[in-house]
């Protein structure tokens, strides 16, 4: 009887283990809301970017096919009040900043790609501040790997020999020419280019702490295959993080755990 009651409450408690695990924050690497989890607050939330780069369909030249493929930051000595903050979270504001100098929806730069999004089924896309981009480029084997799962592409599928443009412009107080860019598959972040160079853009949005917790309707759906982190086909085993993939498209990040 004592036996049965001690494995009764061990039941009890992976149970209670599982539901927590379940009802959790998301995590970097988790597919989301349009895009894969880079970064996450320690209140709550955080920023997720999108799987694919934005084309430019207001090319300012439009002579080559590559022009379609980016974009530019803005003006060549415009002073945009408001878009120098580099820091983590700074994106939005930059964003924000930016519309308010360039408000035409129509324009053929950066931010304009990012706000007129809607990939994902979201409509508050962003372009990333420097220190963002730089998060962004921490994980890219694993945002890579998310990205292909989910039928978006790689940093490097196009131009590679183009970095992506930020939202953050020089801090300089004489010099307002140039804004910070960064190569995905180099480790160098501290480069400034001139805003009228074309490079690629790819979106940014956030999301709120208590997102996630049945956002998403019940649905019948059936395991397609299970992969790790890399996105190669594995069958389950404890204690590693796995994506479940699913035929209805959504893919989950789960974790057996085995003592």
């Amino acid at each position: 009887m004592v036996l049965k009651m001690k494995n009764a409450t061990y039941i009890f408690i992976l149970y209670f283990c599982i539901i927590n695990l379940s009802l959790q924050a998301q995590s970097i690497g988790d597919f989301y809301q349009g895009g894969v989890v880079f970064y996450t607050y320690p209140s709550g939330g955080g920023l997720i970017v999108d799987i694919a780069d934005l084309s430019n369909p207001n090319p300012p030249s439009g002579t080559t096919p590559l022009d379609s493929l980016l974009s530019r930051w803005g003006g060549y000595s415009d002073f945009v009040a408001g878009t120098s903050v580099d820091s983590i979270g700074a994106g939005e504001t930059n964003t924000q900043n930016f519309m308010n100098f360039y408000p035409d929806l129509n324009g053929c730069y950066a931010v304009h790609q990012c706000v007129n999004s809607t990939r994902g089924g979201y409509n508050d896309w962003f372009l990333p501040s420097r220190n963002e981009l730089i998060e962004i480029f921490n994980h890219k084997s694993l945002i890579d790997s998310i990205a292909l799962l989910n039928g978006g592409h790689t940093f490097d599928a196009f131009a590679q020999q183009y970095p992506y443009w930020s939202s953050s412009q020089t801090p300089s107080l004489t010099d307002f020419r140039y804004a910070y860019v960064a190569y995905s598959s180099q480790p160098v972040f501290d480069l400034l280019r001139s805003k009228i160079l074309e490079y690629k853009v790819r979106a940014v949005r956030s999301f709120s702490a208590n997102a996630g917790i049945n956002s998403k309707p019940i649905v019948n759906k059936e395991i397609v295959k299970i992969v790790n982190l890399l996105g190669q086909e594995i069958s389950p085993e404890p204690n590693i993080p796995l994506l479940y993939i699913y035929s209805d498209g959504s893919v989950e990040k789960k974790m057996i755990i085995k003592e």
